[in-house]
């Protein structure tokens, strides 16, 4: 096996271990935007993934799709439903 096939299956593994420890934070995370943040790093991770693996289409709408559009959704309505209960009427 040559020293770059050793090198792409390093940074493969490293950033599936990325994924799984941003997912462990995704469910132990009892903030929200903490949470919402560790899905960032899960969906980057998968993306990263994805395109180590030669699947650069569909790391290109994991980004676009996932983190550009979900996540964000997300995180916005989570800050701005964030201080909705401290409203006194």
């Amino acid at each position: 096996m040559p020293a770059s096939e050793v090198l792409v299956n390093v940074v493969f593994y490293v950033f599936a271990a990325a994924a799984v420890a941003g997912s462990v934070a995704v469910a132990a995370s009892r903030n929200i935007v903490r949470s919402a943040f560790a899905l960032l790093a899960v969906l980057f991770s998968a993306a990263a993934m994805y395109a180590l693996m030669r699947a650069d289409f569909i790391a290109g709408v994991q980004v676009l799709v996932y983190v550009g559009g979900i996540l964000v959704l997300i995180i916005f309505a989570v800050m701005l439903t964030h201080r909705i209960t401290d409203v006194k009427l």
